[in-house]
């Protein structure tokens, strides 16, 4: 019980050091604070621990304290990156509760696309053309590695949330009463 209870200790640690960390400038992205909080937390409770409780149930602590750190990386991964959240919380705080699918198109879409463009070709696995964009060979090779690891893991679809069916946007303006009928790539 004791290991338990000093993993939970762990982990409130590393998540007030995180909460706090992630608030201040720096060159270390959001996962790697993260990372360095819950080793940089839990090596200190640890050793707390056993200096001041004397000899405790090692792996219960390891382990509860590193899910809890893999939960807290998850839950704000999803709230730091997520467009739909993102979204969804401008609606929350816009007059009338609405935006239009051209304003999310701009606002959220668009430069979501735009940097993971710019992604693709600073990693050399996609380079612009006169038409757009092409796929490089290290581009082939890389969806080839992940094409084969999501056919392990039993990915067929385009998304986390399962496989949803495709809606064409005039009809899901029409059912939302929106009126926009509009390509949201233009």
């Amino acid at each position: 019980m004791t290991g338990l209870l000093v993993g939970v200790a762990c982990f409130a640690l590393h998540a007030i050091v995180s909460l706090v960390w992630l608030r201040l400038p720096g060159s270390l992205s959001p996962v790697a604070r993260h990372a360095a909080s819950a080793l940089g937390t839990y090596a200190v409770g640890v050793l707390l621990a056993a200096w001041w409780l004397g000899p405790f149930a090692y792996w219960p602590t390891a382990a509860v304290s590193g899910f809890l750190a893999v939960c807290w990386l998850f839950a704000f991964s999803a709230v730091y990156k997520s467009v739909s959240l993102r979204i969804l919380t401008q609606l929350a705080r816009t007059p009338g509760h609405t935006l239009s699918l051209k304003q999310i198109t701009n606002d959220y879409v668009r430069p979501e696309f735009q940097s993971r463009i710019e992604v693709l070709l600073r990693m050399n696995c996609a380079e612009e053309n006169e038409g757009g964009f092409a796929i490089t060979p290290k581009g082939s090779e890389t969806a080839r590695k992940i094409e084969r690891i999501r056919g392990l893991c039993g990915i067929d679809g385009n998304g986390m949330y399962g496989n949803a069916e495709t809606t064409d946007v005039a009809t899901t303006a029409a059912d939302h009463n929106t009126g926009v009928c509009e390509s949201p790539v233009s």
